[in-house]
């Protein structure tokens, strides 16, 4: 290229990037070489050799969980203005998965991490730690090297039962509870369920607890059928997935029973499909603007300051009303 373009290979380098003090007659040279010869500078070499990539990583349990992808796209736009680009993984919530890509990803292809943990105890988690600037998020996790950002789960969930409360709800069951002690969501919403029935004087059964190891529309659909059909019965639902949710509609549905007249029935994270659903749902919002700036800002403050110290964000939510509470 600069045999044909007639100067140094420096002067290339130059114009490749936007040195300015070069004459403008020599770059529109080097620029009718490089066009006349289909060159693409190698960015990523470039920007390596400068010190970033100008990447950012986005690693989750599911992609295809619609908060996620939601969530996604956010965090994407939010590093769009910023001038960066965000490469997303997902973990199925695998603790070899989290490990790997606290380890690999975060070592070899981008600048700072934006990560939700959900088989990784907070010990783990603290000895492994990553070899770039990484934020949680989606669990309150308390910890001298991350900064983490998540709404009060617990609060949140107690919220919602008391809206069930108000509506004179009093045999409420809960599906999503985990059925070991890794996934802290889980654990932080049905210890919010039981506060808002302890502040009512209505007694916790446990017979009420339903759960589960997955957090999709299936398995909502199927705890809900199972209970049912096995002959449980309540007035009102708190799923701690708008997932969960969805597929309890459906179970409803397909055994004659009316939402919300029968079953009323609350979530959390306000999905796109909620407003939409037959009935639509009521749900806790978590404030996911606020969730993609913070973390993208957090990540940039880190990269630019490594002696800034890890905090715990917390974020706001509200209550959405719909259809599936009764209104």
């Amino acid at each position: 290229m600069a045999k044909l373009a007639g100067v140094s290979p420096r002067t290339v380098s130059n114009v490749v990037n936007d040195f300015v003090h070069v004459r403008e007659s020599t770059r529109q040279k080097v620029l009718a070489a490089i066009e006349e010869l289909g060159y693409r500078p190698n960015i990523s070499a470039r920007r390596l050799r400068q010190g970033r990539t100008r990447i950012l990583g986005f690693a989750v349990p599911e992609l295809s969980q619609p908060y996620f992808a939601e969530l996604s796209e956010l965090i994407e736009i939010a590093a769009q203005k910023r001038g960066y680009t965000v490469i997303a993984t997902q973990t199925g919530g695998i603790r070899e998965n989290e490990v790997r890509v606290l380890r690999d990803l975060s070592s070899h292809i981008v600048d700072a991490l934006v990560f939700s943990p959900m088989s990784m105890e907070k010990d783990e988690l603290y000895v492994t730690p990553p070899s770039v600037p990484t934020v949680l998020i989606g669990e309150q996790i308390s910890s001298s090297k991350y900064t983490s950002i998540a709404i009060d789960n617990e609060r949140a969930t107690a919220d919602i039962t008391r809206h069930l409360l108000d509506r004179g709800h009093t045999r409420i069951a809960t599906l999503g509870a985990y059925h070991s002690d890794l996934y802290r969501s889980s654990r932080l919403r049905l210890s919010g369920y039981r506060q808002a029935l302890d502040e009512a004087g209505v007694a916790f059964d446990p017979e009420l607890v339903l759960y589960t190891d997955r957090f999709g529309r299936q398995a909502g659909r199927d705890g809900i059928t199972q209970a049912w059909t096995s002959g449980m019965r309540f007035d009102a639902l708190v799923c701690f997935t708008d997932m969960l949710a969805l597929g309890a509609i459906r179970a409803f549905a397909d055994l004659g029973v009316r939402v919300p007249e029968d079953v009323a029935i609350t979530s959390i994270d306000d999905v796109l499909e909620a407003e939409f659903s037959v009935p639509s749902l009521t749900t806790v919002a978590p404030d996911k603007q606020a969730i993609a700036e913070q973390a993208v800002e957090s990540l940039l403050a880190l990269l630019d300051d490594d002696t800034l110290e890890p905090a715990n964000i917390e974020i706001g939510y509200r209550l959405v009303t719909r259809e599936s509470s009764g209104g």
